[in-house]
């Protein structure tokens, strides 16, 4: 089985967060293994969440990764794992740490922690004594955990790869609760896991399962098209893709909505101003206010080319529209005329022009 890295996704369902940690746990996973804990539980503890949900599926890896994992988990103040068909090596660690659950077919294994050295021998014997201070730190994690002996987990651990079933490891109280009536849906990365773990007991593949991981691959590749990310995109890069989307589609929605509030302001203001210049009825100003909003330049120009109309005093011979008031507006000069009726004045001037003309030289002097 190739190291595909460690893959971890989190969610939250208001109440409380969610991680996933599947497959190998390293430093050299493209989505991160510690730091990307810690990213997740810094988000859940802004939040205010104090419960997460952690599912595990791995067969172990950097025993470095998996101390620094259960460092962040305990920042929040109750964590509870739930084990899928496998947890060995550096997995089991955060068993020891935490509340766990697991289903009646998962599977799990503990060992001395493992390491590589190279160099010259001081070199290696500094490795070495880095390898004695690792297991004793697992081995009383493992003890504890257990509520056995130091020597005990020692003997265990002179067994080699010790492998369990849940029932073994609920006994041994690495486990401590099986999950009633359900069993781990088997995958053929499982399959592959477990064979890489070296398990004893490789389970068959459920062909439901595939089918479930098949269709989620294909809804997170979707998703990544989507966002227009990537294929090895991490679950960070799409999570600040989607945000950044999403607030520049909250500023284009503002933005659009402010042209549209101003559109529709402009429009009204202009259809009353029609409306004030008698320039249409007041019963027309839904229609006008409906056509500038769908072209209002157009109907600037419709309501710009209708003609202001003229009063009717205008047209009306003042004798006539004053025959109550002919003996005080006959006394009238022309500064009266100006102050009191303007409009009388103006149509005195096209209708009488004489009378007009001779209040004028009176008023002016010439």
């Amino acid at each position: 089985m190739s190291k595909t890295g460690l893959k971890i996704e989190a969610s939250n369902n208001g109440k409380k967060g969610s991680l996933r940690i599947v497959e190998e746990i390293g430093v050299n996973s493209y989505t991160g293994s510690s730091s990307t804990v810690r990213y997740y539980v810094d988000s859940f503890i802004e939040k205010g969440f104090t419960d997460v949900d952690v599912y595990i599926n791995s067969r172990g890896g950097s025993v470095f990764e998996a101390s620094e994992i259960a460092n962040e988990l305990k920042r929040v103040p109750n964590v509870t794992l739930t084990i899928g068909s496998v947890a060995a090596s550096a997995a089991t660690y955060l068993m020891a740490k935490f509340k766990c659950r697991a289903y009646s077919n998962s599977q799990f294994m503990i060992h001395r922690p493992r390491m590589t050295a190279s160099g010259d021998s001081q070199a290696i014997e500094n490795d070495l004594k880095l390898l004695n201070n690792l297991t004793s730190d697992y081995r009383s994690a493992y003890a504890q955990k257990m509520q056995i002996s130091e020597e005990e987990v020692e003997n265990l651990f002179n067994k080699g790869d010790y492998w369990m079933t849940a029932q073994e490891a609920k006994e041994k109280k690495l486990l401590d609760e099986i999950i009633e009536e359900e069993e781990q849906e088997i995958t053929s990365l499982d399959v592959a896991i477990l064979t890489a773990c070296g398990a004893p007991n490789i389970p068959a593949v459920n062909s439901n399962a595939d089918k479930h991981k098949t269709d989620n691959t294909m809804n997170r590749n979707a998703m990544l098209a989507t966002l227009g990310l990537p294929a090895d995109a991490t679950d960070e890069q799409m999570e600040a893709k989607a945000k950044e989307i999403a607030e520049k589609a909250t500023t284009a929605d503002a933005a659009k909505n402010e042209a549209t509030a101003l559109k529709e302001a402009t429009a009204k203001a202009m259809v009353q101003t029609a409306i004030d210049e008698k320039r249409i009825p007041a019963d027309a100003k839904a229609h006008y206010e409906k056509l500038a909003a769908a072209d209002y330049d157009a109907t600037k120009q419709i309501l710009a080319s209708m003609s202001v109309p003229v009063k009717g005093s205008d047209f009306i011979d003042p004798k006539a529209s004053n025959q109550g008031n002919q003996d005080a507006r006959a006394s009238w000069k022309f500064e009266d005329f100006a102050e009191k009726d303007p409009d009388a004045l103006k149509a005195m001037m096209v209708k009488e022009p004489e009378k007009f003309e001779a209040l004028s030289k009176d008023y002016f002097g010439s």
